[in-house]
């Protein structure tokens, strides 16, 4: 009885974010957002259906600065985290965010996972995804991707 109560108090007091996976063929943030059962058919990318935010980069660099700002934690390192993910066919995220972070010269590095916990949380405030359909109406999930570039733990460009 013990243990399940540790076991609940710890899972109340854990951190809200997405829980990390380490898989062979990535890492990845599972969400609790459920899958749409109408969005079966989800291997479509953001190119293929002008899935891009309609936000400028520089529009999405001002949000993020302001959002950061909220936290007020300070973060070390430069390199690159890419969010991986898909937007159903109603417009949300679904599950599996694939989370791939390099330092400058590409290469496997681990930001601070507050750092990236954060920006994942920034992910979540970007609501004005396309939704577009094809010449039968009918609306795709599609995979779409959004690059933070960092320096010395400051996001300084949103790539694409």
């Amino acid at each position: 009885m013990k243990v399940f109560i540790l076991h609940c108090f710890l899972l109340i007091t854990s951190y809200s974010y997405g829980q990390n996976f380490v898989l062979p063929d990535g890492e990845y943030m599972d969400t609790t957002v459920n899958d749409n059962s109408a969005c079966k058919d989800y291997n479509v990318y953001f190119y293929q259906v002008n899935g891009k935010y309609p936000e400028s980069s520089s529009t999405i660099l001002n949000k993020v600065h302001a959002y950061l700002k909220t936290k007020n934690n300070a973060y070390s390192g430069s390199g690159y985290i890419t969010f991986q993910f898909m937007i159903d066919c109603a417009g949300r995220k679904m599950k599996k965010t694939r989370v791939l972070q390099t330092d400058e010269k590409y290469i496997n590095y681990h930001f601070d996972k507050q750092f990236v916990d954060e920006l994942y949380g920034f992910l979540n405030t970007l609501d004005k995804w396309r939704i577009d359909k094809n010449k039968s109406a009918k609306s795709f999930s599609y995979h779409a991707f959004i690059t933070f570039k960092i320096k010395n733990g400051k996001v300084i460009r949103i790539i694409p």
